[in-house]
């Protein structure tokens, strides 16, 4: 065997091994045909009230995943979003929604944004324009409906 077929030889090996790379990483990406996670949950804002259940959706895995935990164990964290006119088809009655974009779980919040679904509806102009998110301290994470 001549060196230079080994040499051609070990180049094509390691071109195979470099396309063999770059096609999984390819494939662990999102790829758009992939469904994104998707979860609609009902939550109670303030449970010493009656009415004060609104829905988000959320599109994240963990906080999917966060969300149901709290379910299960009937735990409390603090869910914060940005708010955004209309239900966004999920948030019916309420003329509000937490966009999913901007959701995350909190220990700690500023006490401006703590309130409950009515107080939002009831002053959504200054929710939306002053406060901009909504973040119920009180809140309990009750069932996925979706």
């Amino acid at each position: 065997m001549s060196p230079h077929f080994t040499l051609r030889r070990l180049v094509l090996l390691v071109a195979m091994l470099a396309a063999t790379f770059a096609l999984g990483a390819c494939n662990r990406s999102s790829s758009p045909t992939e469904p994104l996670p998707e979860a609609i949950f009902l939550v109670d804002s303030c449970p010493h009230l009656e009415g004060e259940r609104f829905r988000v959706l959320m599109r994240d895995s963990a906080l999917i995943a966060e969300a149901e935990r709290l379910i299960a164990t009937a735990g409390q964290r603090i869910l914060i979003g940005e708010l955004r006119r209309g239900n966004g088809g999920f948030n019916a009655p309420w003329s509000w929604h937490l966009d999913p974009a901007t959701l995350e779980f909190a220990d700690m919040t500023v006490e401006v944004c703590d309130g409950c679904a009515s107080g939002v509806e009831g002053d959504l102009e200054t929710w939306l324009n002053e406060v901009g998110s909504f973040c119920p301290w009180s809140a309990r994470f009750l069932a996925r409906e979706q």
